[in-house]
């Protein structure tokens, strides 16, 4: 018997709100960013930027700058300057480097005066990792003015408007400073402990069709790392569940495979993750 619309219509949603989800807490601290000033001269570039949301919602970036080595024009406050901006994600996985995402914008950036700087940073406003790199030395502390996201990632590519990515914030857990690196936190810690023989099961029942899964992308497995053949890894963990990664010698596949109950809390992530791994090893 095929699927019900119903049940088409939520598997839909379901992979939906994973991307917008994922686009959230990677604009909110969870990867590592660049700002690339396309329109200067030599399009300069700052590769090591601290990014994420104030409590109203606002994309900030702060960054280390000397205006003697990157030069006058890319640090003048108060002006508002267009940049490109990406952050790319990689996986929780401790023994291989896979990039679960990029996600990528344009936007207006605009740095502080110092003194409106250090006003935000001083009320909590601000993320801890962001207030500490505009409070060092050659420290700044920039406002991004951001319409649409374009994420890229195991499902293809994604345009999000930052409304959605908003909305997702307000409505959801994503308010608290310390939520997005609790997530990114508790998920290496299940990856780091979880046994493969019940990743590989899990993986079973998702290609097979015995759980509730998705099917992100397949393609046939071309090049790659002897290493990493047969073997299954997570690529990202999120409050909505777990998308994992199997590279077979023919194909390589990767899955969506979310948790039972929808959406979980912070405090119920753990558990649910453990749930989630071994709860498959006999299906």
């Amino acid at each position: 018997m095929g699927r019900s619309n119903n049940q088409v219509h939520r598997g839909h949603a379901r992979v939906e709100e994973r991307a917008v989800s994922l686009a959230h807490r990677m604009l909110a601290g969870a990867g590592q960013a660049s700002v690339v000033a396309y329109r200067l001269d030599e399009q300069p570039v700052l590769h090591s930027v601290a990014h994420g949301f104030t409590r109203r919602g606002e994309l900030v970036v702060a960054a280390i700058v000397d205006p003697q080595e990157v030069g006058e024009d890319l640090v003048v406050t108060g002006e508002p300057m267009d940049v490109r901006v990406d952050v790319t994600k990689v996986a929780p996985e401790p023994n291989v480097r896979i990039v679960a995402a990029s996600a990528h914008l344009l936007a207006v950036l605009e740095w502080l005066h110092p003194l409106d700087a250090e006003l935000l940073t001083g009320t909590g406003g601000v993320p801890e990792l962001v207030a500490a790199v505009a409070s060092a030395p050659h420290g700044r502390l920039g406002v991004l003015d951001v319409s649409r996201v374009v994420l890229h990632d195991g499902a293809g590519v994604t345009p999000l408007t930052f409304g959605q990515l908003l909305d997702h914030r307000h409505h959801g857990v994503g308010d608290a400073p310390d939520a997005v690196a609790d997530t990114e936190s508790a998920g290496l810690d299940v990856v780091t402990g979880v046994d493969r023989a019940d990743l590989a099961a899990m993986c079973d029942a998702a290609e097979q069709g015995w759980v509730p899964a998705h099917v992100l992308t397949q393609k046939p497995s071309l090049g790659g790392c002897s290493h990493a053949m047969n073997k299954d890894f997570v690529v990202d963990v999120d409050l909505t569940g777990v998308t994992v990664l199997r590279h077979g010698e023919q194909l390589t596949s990767v899955y969506f495979v979310p948790f039972q109950q929808g959406k979980t809390s912070l405090g119920e992530l753990t558990s649910n993750l453990r749930s989630l791994f071994g709860a498959h090893a006999a299906a």
